[in-house]
């Protein structure tokens, strides 16, 4: 696939300094195309059966994108000390942030992450840059998946995980509470209820995907009433149905990124 931009915290590089850029390569680091696995195996019958205990993702995807000035836009191909600064003040961030390749197959997917650069030298000049993308996950994500409405107590609505990777994601999720009681977000696929006591009639309740939890009543002390399983997107090879319930009638709003293994090529 051809690749001729690309935008970093919603910044074109084709509009990044009026267009001067343009992509020259793109590589990936990685084989396969997401991070990899360590597993840990234990050993039984003198190593006739080894069975899996867990595993983990060793490493994060990396990438290497090579920049050079934009001969349709200038016959000045070195690189000014000036605009390699811009460059690395643009791209080598002490925060992450969304990398995103548009109008490409990868439409709707991004990369959260941050680059370092190396300078690419001809003779005395600087004539390019090699971009090194560093990410802070082993795969990528869709962009925001969101589901929000109104339920009324009791009402069930149906959330399908999308996600490649088999398992559980946090959402992000925001409750409205339209009557006062103990709120229990039922999810069928596990049999697992989030529960939060002593709620109030228009109380918002944020749960964050990094397993945090506020409240907008000052006064309710949560995690006393809290019993600290926050609400899971799940799938596994089977099925992907996830049927969520709400004790209470409330507005809500579920926020989650699936799980995408692919890498840009």
């Amino acid at each position: 696939m051809s690749v001729a931009d690309f935008i970093y915290d919603n910044t074109r590089l084709s509009e990044f300094q009026d267009g001067k850029y343009v992509m020259a390569s793109f590589s990936s680091t990685t084989t396969p195309t997401e991070g990899q696995r360590d597993i840990t195996q234990t050993s039984l019958f003198m190593g006739k059966e080894q069975p899996f205990l867990y595993q983990i993702y060793s490493s994060t995807l990396a990438f290497t994108i090579t920049i050079i000035k934009n001969p349709c836009k200038t016959d000045e191909i070195s690189i000014s000390i000036e605009e390699m600064e811009a460059l690395k003040r643009w791209l080598c961030r002490p925060a992450p942030h969304v990398f995103k390749l548009p109008e490409t197959e990868y439409q709707g997917v991004h990369w959260d992450g941050s680059f370092n650069i190396t300078e690419e030298l001809s003779g005395s000049r600087r004539v390019g840059a090699t971009l090194n993308f560093i990410s802070t996950r082993p795969y990528a994500v869709q962009d925001d998946v969101t589901y929000s409405g109104t339920a009324t107590a009791n009402e069930q609505i149906i959330i399908n995980d999308i996600s490649v990777e088999l398992g559980y994601l946090y959402p992000e999720v925001i409750i409205t509470c339209s009557a006062s009681g103990d709120l229990v977000i039922h999810n069928d696929f596990e049999d697992r209820d989030t529960i939060v006591k002593n709620c109030t009639n228009g109380e918002t309740l944020t749960f964050s995907k990094y397993l945090q939890l506020q409240s907008s009543q000052e006064s309710h002390n949560v995690y006393d009433d809290f019993n600290f399983k926050f609400l899971r997107i799940c799938n596994n090879y089977l099925t992907n149905e996830n049927i969520i319930t709400f004790s209470l009638p409330c507005e809500y709003t579920i926020v989650y990124n699936p799980i995408r293994k692919v890498i840009p090529v």
